[in-house]
């Protein structure tokens, strides 16, 4: 099953940026870890500026990141993901966010709260889940954090 996750949410569950690091990147990672364990696919969702300006959507491997054009917020994107699903009962939609709970409920989804979706990581990736690769480019097409290096956010 996909998971559609609103990445604001995650991050505010772990105590939101620190300082000057918005901590996104983090996300990124801890999800593609968590979706290297799981054999799963995600589309990771923030509001804001994209990791990188030129794009609002990337597609890394079994994670796809969306940034909603100015204007608009994250959860509208959520939204119409599951309204355009042809089987929104196969999503799982990870949102602490009321109204948007009720939305993706009432249409089939099924919905995990941020603190629902850390204990289910937490069981799933030892801390620390994720290596970034050492090389110039990314290993695979896949590499999550080859890629944020290489691009994301510069570490």
């Amino acid at each position: 099953m996909p998971y559609v996750i609103d990445g604001n949410n995650l991050l505010g569950s772990w105590g939101g940026p620190q300082g000057q690091d918005d901590r996104r990147a983090e996300v990124v990672r801890r999800v593609a870890a968590f979706l290297r364990a799981k054999g799963a696919r995600a589309t990771l969702v923030f509001d804001g500026h994209p990791l990188r300006p030129d794009m609002e959507t990337q597609d890394l491997g079994p994670l796809r990141l969306r940034v909603p054009p100015q204007g608009t917020d994250a959860d509208t994107i959520i939204r119409e993901i599951v309204d355009t699903s042809d089987r929104p009962a196969e999503l799982i939609v990870v949102t602490s966010d009321k109204a948007l709970y009720s939305y993706v409920k009432t249409a089939g989804a099924t919905v995990l709260r941020a603190h629902e979706w850390n204990a289910l990581e937490r069981r799933l990736v030892p801390r620390g889940g994720a290596s970034p690769s050492g090389g110039e480019k990314p290993d695979r097409e896949d590499d999550v954090d080859g890629w944020l290096k290489r691009f994301g956010d510069g570490k």
